[in-house]
């Protein structure tokens, strides 16, 4: 990837036009003789079926369907035109089909392996065959050695490269389906792509060996017309840009200068990036309005993400099908309030925007993008040439109204000073590579796409990939979702959520960890990841050898990674026995300890900390002003007399509960009488401090309670899509654990306030955390 520096401001640009797809509750037609149609619904498909959105009427979609592993031929979908007629079948020369057949799925092979031998050697390879590769002595083998062919029509693995290292550029190998040209990789010297009949070549056709000893240009691939881009290898694809630019513009921790694995931007300046956000939904005569409501629905889950991250955003949102029209001005004041944003997104009517013209004309909305643009770099507080700038295109790329799309991208990078390297500008040979500030994806949608149209849009940098084909507006969603909250994220608070295809495992709550003391003295507890190097827990997890013997303590983060204590600092007001001269056995006042690592974690998307209240990356995920106490924090994390919060299970499994404060506080805690020996003089105030808060007991809610393995967990709140953590989990006055019985009604748990704590948690974590002043 490249790298370059941000000093202080993050701006983007979001394309999005949709294509007719498919719904999702599509009616499988046995009687739709009674519904008013135009088209017939006598079609079929050799080896396969199909189905009508609207049984036949003018509008309707008819959907070829076919078994795993196989394609629908030359279409997968038609449409009912006014005239009573099914759009027409097409291949790829253009000559006409008069029916659609299920194909089988094919890969492309590998054709070329300069200095190395291939087998088998053929054109196309069925799901389940491999391809295996081999080196010529003197050469080592990068990539796969051996490549099965999936049920979609893609390799397993990576393309194979048999390189000596010879030259001042790696070879930069050739991907499967096409044939490279050049074979000598000096400064200066060019290689160049062609890919079989039938596939289209994405990426960069041509690629120059750089002073720098790298190549320009971005990995060339083949694709065939019936594959797509599977969801989560686009949004893997992307995480290493566009949320790596997000994550590391953020500088949540003191001290950390570099942030190699988290993407390719370094910003240790200081405050909050500033992101200009321009999306553009085609709402063309084309699109079905599901497809319409698929595509708005994955923008403003984007939009959501995104307010998650430390940048002030400003949105230009802008409709287009003849002509486009905007739906919010980046230049109006209410242009970075999310909330006003989302509404006006959710509430505009496309079809009373455009009427009758419903053309697709791109190149006018990009014309609209130049104009804000322009605003924008004529206006001298608005740190246009400090600014990142990240565009996608979501499309058909079928522009059937106005110029031609590229002529305006020109004048677009011409804004940042980016020119043409090449002056033939018929051919794409504009090197992408140096427009560090700008960034241009492209997201084809539906087997209509024309791939090679949107590929000349596109950027092409070193070790990225910037087009995605993708089936339908649900996969759309699926990508915007994962690319930002995972992978290259390491601020606090962030968790990838569980979704119904996603089982809960541990990276949907990355800040939880087991603890075990390997004396077997105490009983597995859990903590939380609060930085790098310390966790979060309870103090009676510990016995006094542990404390001595801190290397005997060991903690399982992420995917089973294990690590062990270099100290374990109890609270030091901490004492059990502190009130057996009242006759209460056990006391867990100050019931709070702080591991410190031996080694340092890994942050990512499997370790991430949790945010701490009273901190300046709290701050900053809570959208408050960097000088907000911790007194607003607070207020702001526990509004209300019952609030939500949620702890953790055994198996990662998520519980809700409610915290009582104010007058719900007092009912709560008077249960903790149950535990008393008849012969106690404690009162409830003894036992139960003000540095506990009290959970269970809701009459209007279920409340979830903890178990004995709980303890030292975190109890949470969401809010602003981050997680912060507002107690530790230390006790409970009943044992509600196997589950079976009734919970008994009087069963109430017990946990430290962070916020009763902080002097003491700013003593040993202030140089990594920023916290904000605290009261004496």
């Amino acid at each position: 990837m490249q790298a370059f520096t941000l000093t202080a401001l993050c701006g983007a640009f979001l394309l999005i036009s949709a294509v007719q797809t498919q719904e999702d509750d599509t009616e499988y037609c046995d009687d739709c003789e009674d519904l008013p149609k135009n088209c017939s619904l006598s079609e079929s498909i050799t080896g396969g079926w199909l189905s009508y959105s609207e049984g036949g009427v003018e509008g309707s979609v008819l959907t070829y369907h076919c078994e795993p592993g196989h394609y629908a031929y030359p279409t997968s979908t038609r449409v009912c035109s006014a005239s009573g007629e099914w759009s027409v079948m097409r291949q790829a020369n253009g000559r006409m089909v008069a029916k659609a057949t299920c194909k089988e799925m094919q890969c492309p092979a590998q054709l070329q392996l300069d200095d190395g031998v291939l087998w088998p050697r053929r054109q196309w390879f069925r799901p389940g065959e491999v391809q295996e590769f081999s080196c010529r002595n003197g050469f080592t083998l990068r990539g796969s050695a051996v490549r099965n062919c999936t049920l979609w029509g893609a390799w397993t693995g990576s393309a194979p490269v048999c390189d000596d290292q010879a030259d001042d550029c790696s070879n930069p190998g050739t991907p499967p389906g096409a044939l490279q040209t050049g074979d000598r990789f000096r400064v200066g010297e060019k290689v160049q792509y062609r890919c079989q009949a039938s596939l289209v070549l994405l990426g960069s056709s041509e690629r120059v060996c750089l002073e720098s000893r790298e190549w320009s240009g971005s990995e060339a691939r083949c694709l065939a017309p019936f594959t797509f881009d599977v969801p989560e290898s686009a949004a893997r694809a992307m995480a290493g840009s566009l949320s790596g630019v997000m994550d590391v513009t953020s500088p949540e921790f003191k001290k950390r200068a570099t942030t190699a694995n988290f993407g390719r931007t370094i910003n240790v300046g200081g405050g909050p990036s500033r992101l200009n956000i321009y999306i553009l939904l085609d709402t063309s005569g084309s699109i079905k309005e599901a497809e319409f409501e698929k595509a708005r629905k994955a923008v403003i889950a984007l939009i959501h993400k995104l307010e998650s991250y430390r940048v002030n955003m400003k949105f230009e949102i802008i409709s287009y099908a003849t002509e486009p029209k905007e739906i919010v001005q980046i230049t109006s004041r209410l242009s970075g309030d999310v909330d006003h944003v989302l509404q006006e997104l959710e509430e505009f009517d496309y079809k009373a925007e455009h009427g009758t013209k419903t053309g697709t004309n791109t190149h006018a909305a990009l014309e609209m993008v130049y104009k804000r643009m322009g605003f924008l770099q004529v206006d001298k507080k608005s740190g246009f040439n400090e600014t990142q700038h990240v565009m996608l295109i979501v499309t058909d790329g079928h522009s059937n109204r106005g110029n031609s799309p590229k002529l305006v991208l020109v004048k677009i990078r011409g804004l940042l000073g980016y020119r043409p390297s090449a002056p033939d500008t018929k051919r794409d040979l504009v090197d992408h590579t140096a427009e560090h500030l700008l960034d241009i994806y492209v997201f084809g949608v539906g087997d209509g796409v024309n791939m090679k149209e949107l590929n000349a849009l596109t950027s092409k940098k070193r070790d990225e990939q910037h087009i995605f084909i993708l089936r339908d507006y649900n996969d759309l969603g699926k990508v915007f979702d994962k690319m930002i909250s995972d992978s290259a994220v390491t601020m606090c608070g962030i968790a990838q959520e569980a979704g119904d295809d996603n089982p809960k495992k541990d990276y949907t709550r990355p800040w939880h960890v087991e603890i075990t003391e390997l004396f077997g003295q105490a009983s597995k507890c859990k903590g939380s990841i609060v930085t790098e190097n310390w966790i979060l827990t309870a103090a009676h997890c510990f016995t006094p050898k542990a404390v001595q013997n801190p290397g005997t303590v060991k903690i399982i983060h992420g995917k089973e990674k294990e690590t062990s204590a270099s100290s374990v600092i109890l609270h030091p007001q901490y004492n059990v026995r502190g009130l057996q001269h009242k006759k209460v056995k056990e006391f867990y006042d100050y019931d709070i300890a702080l591991i410190k690592l031996k080694e340092s974690i890994k942050l990512s998307a499997e370790a991430r900390p949790i945010c701490l209240p009273c901190t300046k990356p709290a701050s900053s995920a809570l959208k408050m002003d960097p000088n907000s106490t911790c007194d607003q924090h607070e207020k702001t994390l526990l509004p209300l007399e019952e609030t939500l919060a949620h702890f953790l299970k055994e198996g990662f499994t998520r519980r809700a509960t409610y915290i009582k404060t104010g007058s719900k506080r007092a009912d709560c805690i008077k249960h903790a009488a149950t535990i008393f020996n008849s012969n106690t003089t404690a009162s409830v105030k003894d036992v139960i401090t003000d540095r506990f808060l009290c959970t269970g007991g809701s009459q209007q809610y279920e409340d979830s309670l903890t178990c004995k393995g709980d303890s030292g967990g975190s109890l949470f709140l969401r809010k602003k899509h981050r997680y912060f953590q507002v107690a530790v989990v230390s006790w409970g006055n009943k044992i509600v654990c196997p589950a079976g019985d009734p919970v008994p009604a009087d069963a109430r748990d017990f946990h430290i306030s962070v916020f009763s704590v902080l002097p003491w948690l700013k003593q040993h974590l202030n140089e990594e955390l920023e916290f904000l002043p605290i009261a004496s």
